[in-house]
């Protein structure tokens, strides 16, 4: 059966093998990201850029200002051509961002053999990595299909966890476990600014941040809230860099909880 196609576009010769799939009913961007479609078949001149560079423009421009700023129009501003220029290369923003995405996931960490718990906690913090080092990589969509780099990821996951017995359902639940832990956490790193942060954009940043303290305290108690005010004595508070206890002690209880559902 031949492969379905969006109007304009080619499947690649090596790849029109891969199905029986309805294209035109793939998501923006799936098809691209693994090679099947090829944009450089299409008719007309030989492109003057290609689709890699347009990747790696968008990367530049995300890295910089976040996801908004790999636009269409940006891209096509940085690299001298016209928007409409663009969909000779991708097909849409959201091919774009799917494409972009792909190439920030990267490959995955080489895992230990042996000791699923040891693999899994190493994966967990690479990914947590990835995301503080790409934070706009926390606003692409979810719902983004599998790609190549990101199902990389997920395999490498899956292949250490084999090892408990477990069924590819609770597998994959305990890899959704893993990467919200991993995405929560630097989220909250994004959008907590720390104090020497605030020092830096305010020298009388530390008397506001004390103040809020000191009245926070009062207020909590005279509400009986003793045990959140008891808490934010706790000098990380106050701490000019975040620790990574709290992502660290979130993930030990995940994997606690995995090993004690492995061995009931």
């Amino acid at each position: 059966m031949t492969p379905r196609k969006s109007p304009g576009r080619e499947i690649a010769p090596d790849r029109a093998h891969t199905d029986d799939a309805d294209f035109e009913a793939l998501p923006p961007g799936l098809a691209a990201a693994w090679g099947v479609v090829d944009t450089g078949g299409r008719r007309g001149p030989k492109p003057a850029h290609s689709v890699e560079k347009i990747i790696a423009v968008a990367t530049e421009l995300a890295d910089k200002e976040g996801i908004a700023a790999a636009s269409l129009p940006k891209v096509a501003a940085r690299i001298g051509v016209t928007t409409n220029a663009l969909y000779r290369y991708v097909s849409s923003k959201d091919e774009l961002i799917v494409l972009l995405a792909d190439r920030a996931w990267g490959d995955p960490p080489t895992l230990p053999d042996g000791d699923w718990r040891e693999a899994a906690a190493l994966w967990s913090r690479q990914l947590f990595e990835r995301f503080l080092s790409r934070p706009w990589l926390l606003d692409v969509p979810t719902t983004v299909s599998l790609t190549p780099h990101n199902a990389a990821w997920l395999d490498a996951l899956i292949t250490v966890l084999k090892s408990t017995g477990m069924e590819a359902q609770q597998m994959l639940n305990c890899a959704y476990l893993l990467d919200s832990h991993a995405r929560y956490g630097a989220n909250l790193r994004r959008n907590t600014p720390t104090p020497a942060a605030l020092r830096r954009a305010n020298p009388d940043q530390q008397r506001a941040v004390r103040a809020v303290q000191v009245f926070l305290d009062s207020q909590l108690r005279s509400r009986n809230l003793n045990a959140v005010a008891d808490a934010m004595e706790d000098p990380m508070f106050l701490a000019d860099e975040p620790p990574l206890d709290g992502f660290e002690f979130g993930l030990a209880r995940i994997l606690d909880g995995i090993e004690a559902y492995v061995q009931r």
